[in-house]
């Protein structure tokens, strides 16, 4: 089965929304002023019975009374009531609709033969259905906001290369927020609720073809057709899209509140581990860590992806630091997580040794608090690891040292020049930055970490996303 297309969905030319609402903070008038404010550039209809104008804009009784087919419906009207709405937008030849409505399968047998219509109206006129019982969908760089979540409201997450999909609208909504605080860019943004149509496996498979997306991270309960999501997961893999996912009802409790919360069956985490490994994927049991996979995922592009690199390589981490004891915790987080730390080179060794005789040059390399009053020394050491064809990443913390404008300025040297060096193997910073430092260092493909140990576990991602390419 080919997936839907959902660039009726997620790139609408034209949006109605049924059940508008006059009052900007109910759920049939939140998408519209959302809409409005956020720059929404193509055409808005509120569909309301009686009101000639709604939030300003001119209103319609019906969807016909438009006088012209749109793409997106998003239907804010009582469960009771959306079957009806459905028929009216099939008559319509209406391409895409969201369900905010609640009362389907998550209620029970008679809410699940309700939910069965609605899907089966959808699938017999070609309908995107997303819902019921959802949060709705988000493209941020056309600035579409179908959604009834004041999220929006606070403020939205740069422009980037990550999709995000959820079965659950609070989960993906506060995955948003913290999106938006950590300044990670963000593409699409989806809430699949009961999934009587579009599943986070079609969402996936989508994106996999989606030229503007880079990674695609996921939540999920269960999966409504198996093969589906392996199709999907298949896809971003040929690709070279790679997918992260938060799975959960992995326990009794977990499974009870899966089904009264969407409907799903959950299923057997064994089967699920075994479909995700393979197929490359990502696994985050948080929110951070799921963002954290998406940032250090993002900065891989397509070709780096792809690059094939040498034997024993891919694995390797050097551990630089200006601290022994940041060192050494960085290292035995290394190991922990199965990644190899061969010791530094001979030549690079001695080079540092005969400039600091108490620095520690194996690996963990630790240039001490000398680095302060010799920048050079930190930056020379920093290129000899990268350049020497031993690692496949290298790890530096630098503690406040970004602080100091001579360390910072040796820094941006080095950076500059492993950057235009092919060969060298990529860069991962930890410590205090300034905003427009971090800036500075990610434009460079330079990942950034406040805590020494999550730049060690981006290396054990990177790597594992080199292996999984190949």
């Amino acid at each position: 089965m080919s997936p839907p297309d959902l660039r009726p969905l997620l790139s609408p030319r034209s949006i109605a929304v049924i059940g508008a609402s006059t009052q900007a903070h109910k759920i049939g008038g939140m998408p519209i002023r959302l809409l409005r404010d956020g720059g929404y550039r193509g055409a808005l209809y509120p569909v309301h019975l009686h009101a000639a104008a709604v939030q300003g804009l001119k209103a319609y009784p019906s969807l016909a009374a438009i006088g012209s087919p749109v793409d997106l419906a998003i239907v804010a009207v009582p469960a009771a009531a959306c079957e009806a709405t459905l028929h009216e937008l099939a008559r319509a030849g209406t391409r895409a609709a969201i369900v905010f409505s609640a009362g389907f399968a998550e209620t029970g047998a008679d809410g699940e033969q309700r939910q069965d219509r609605l899907a089966a109206i959808a699938a017999a006129h070609g309908i995107a259905l997303l819902g019921p019982n959802c949060l709705g969908a988000m493209n941020l760089r056309e600035h579409v906001y179908a959604t009834f979540s004041p999220v929006v409201l606070a403020g939205v997450p740069p422009p980037g290369r990550i999709s995000m999909v959820s079965q659950s609208g609070a989960f993906g909504s506060y995955a948003f927020a913290l999106a938006r605080e950590a300044r990670v860019g963000l593409r699409h943004w989806v809430s699949t609720g009961n999934e009587a149509g579009v599943q986070v496996a079609d969402a996936i498979h989508w994106l996999a073809g989606d030229a503007d997306t880079d990674v695609v991270l996921a939540y999920i309960e269960g999966s409504r057709d198996p093969p589906r999501l392996e199709a999907a997961l298949a896809a971003a893999h040929d690709a070279g899209k790679p997918v992260a996912i938060i799975k959960v009802g992995l326990t009794a409790a977990g499974k009870r509140a899966a089904r009264r919360h969407t409907g799903s069956d959950t299923g057997a985490d064994a089967e699920y581990a075994a479909l995700f490994d393979a197929h490359g994927v990502h696994r985050a049991q948080t929110i951070g860590e799921l963002l954290r996979l998406g940032t250090t995922l993002s900065s891989m592009s397509a070709a780096s992806r792809r690059r094939t690199a040498p034997s024993g390589v891919a694995n390797a981490l050097a551990v630089l630091s200006i601290s022994g004891g940041v060192g050494i915790m960085m290292a035995d987080r290394a190991e922990q997580i199965g990644l190899d730390l061969p010791p530094m080179p001979d030549a690079a060794a001695q080079r540092l040794l005969a400039r600091v005789p108490f620095a520690t040059a194996t690996n963990p390399v630790d240039v001490t608090g000398q680095a302060i009053a010799r920048p050079e020394v930190l930056a020379d050491t920093l290129a000899d690891l990268a350049r020497c064809g031993t690692y496949g990443h290298v790890a530096a913390f630098v503690g406040n040292g970004a602080g100091v404008p001579a360390l910072w300025k040796a820094l941006q040297s080095c950076i500059e020049e492993l950057q235009a060096d092919a060969a060298a193997a990529p860069l991962l910073l930890s410590g205090i930055v300034l905003p427009a430092q971090r800036q500075w260092l990610e434009a460079r493909g330079c990942l950034v970490f406040e805590e020494p140990a999550d730049a060690v576990e981006a290396v054990a991602v990177l790597a594992r996303a080199t292996r999984s390419a190949r």
